[in-house]
């Protein structure tokens, strides 16, 4: 996949509910998007040796799982980004007002070219036929093409950090929120 071909695209990005047969590209986007987004934020032998394999065994039981409302965009066939919603996972901001973004990737080649705004709109339209009055999302304090992304689309910082620890790395992020209505 090449961005000269993505941003050549004519068709316009559509995004669709995800189905289970969709774990292995899921997969793929999520390890090729962390291996760019993350790199320098994690150390580069953890991001090299990220497993597709271990990622589509974490995402195949989430597409069949009610509390996760899935979406993936496709270009040619190929899918190029996914969202997953969830009710809000944070005790301070309960569901079913709060709802929350667990994870927005597009793969790299895809960036700039309207995939995530197409993965919110439908996510958030859905969202909007349900009790949820505000939707969140976590960013790592230090992700800037992120921060930027989620402010453009109206989210705002709501003042509530906390530490992550992956791969032995503890990192700062910023909770972010959006009104539904």
């Amino acid at each position: 996949m090449t961005r000269r071909k993505l941003r050549g695209f004519a068709g316009g990005v559509h995004p669709r509910r995800a189905t289970p047969a969709d774990a292995q590209a899921i997969a793929e986007v999520h390890v090729a998007s962390w291996q760019v987004a993350y790199r320098g934020f994690f150390p580069d032998t953890v991001l090299d040796n990220l497993s597709v394999a271990d990622r589509q065994a974490m995402w195949a039981p989430r597409l069949g799982a009610s509390n996760h409302t899935i979406w993936v965009t496709e270009v040619a066939g190929r899918v190029t980004g996914f969202i997953s919603a969830c009710p809000s996972r944070d005790a301070d901001v309960p569901p079913p007002a709060f709802a929350e973004v667990a994870a927005l990737y597009v793969h790299p080649d895809a960036w700039a070219t309207g995939c995530g705004r197409a993965l919110c709109d439908a996510a958030f339209t859905e969202m909007r036929h349900t009790p949820a009055q505000t939707v969140l999302v976590w960013v790592l304090t230090g992700n800037v093409r992120a921060r930027r992304f989620y402010e453009s689309l109206g989210f705002l910082p709501d003042d509530t950090q906390k530490n992550i620890t992956l791969f032995n790395v503890t990192l700062p992020e910023v909770r972010y929120r959006l009104s539904l209505r």
